[in-house]
């Protein structure tokens, strides 16, 4: 229970950091970090549940997306200024970086022990992404719909 409360906790920091590099306007590094945490907190309940990285990563990514989107509506700003910090806590920095080594070093084993488990994190982090913009996407186009029948119906 601690280890989790230090990796949210270090979630927010991170998130808001990277809020910070990318020059995001003050009153809204708080939502920010409040994304970072929200999506460590999820990543690591359904860690808890299941053992599949890409289960895991892909309900992690579309929580953060989905916070993306609603922050986005709240703030009147692009999803992006939410998305992007929202997600650090999900890159497989691990299993990238030993990916990496074993292709520099030319070490096969090292490489499939962690080119799979990266792929799979990749996988559910982009395939989460994409499922709540598509989804976003068409409640926009819903919403116009109706706003259009009603003014008509006037």
């Amino acid at each position: 229970m601690r280890e989790a409360a230090k990796l949210i906790i270090c979630s927010f920091g991170s998130s808001f950091g990277l809020g910070i590099l990318f020059q995001i306007r003050k009153e809204y590094l708080i939502y920010a970090g409040l994304g970072g945490a929200l999506t460590r907190f999820v990543y690591l309940l359904l860690l808890q549940c299941t053992g599949e990285s890409f289960i895991y990563n892909f309900f992690a990514a579309m929580a953060a997306a989905l916070f993306a989107e609603c922050m986005a509506v709240y703030t009147k700003n692009p999803s992006t200024v939410f998305l992007y910090p929202s997600i650090i806590p999900l890159i497989p920095g691990k299993s990238l970086y030993y990916t990496v080594i074993g292709l520099v070093l030319q070490n096969n084993a090292l490489i499939g022990e962690n080119i799979m488990l990266c792929f799979h994190s990749l996988a559910g982090l982009g395939i989460g992404f994409v499922i709540i913009s598509i989804f976003m996407h068409y409640q926009r186009i819903y919403r116009r719909i109706q706003k259009r029948r009603q003014q008509m119906h006037k």
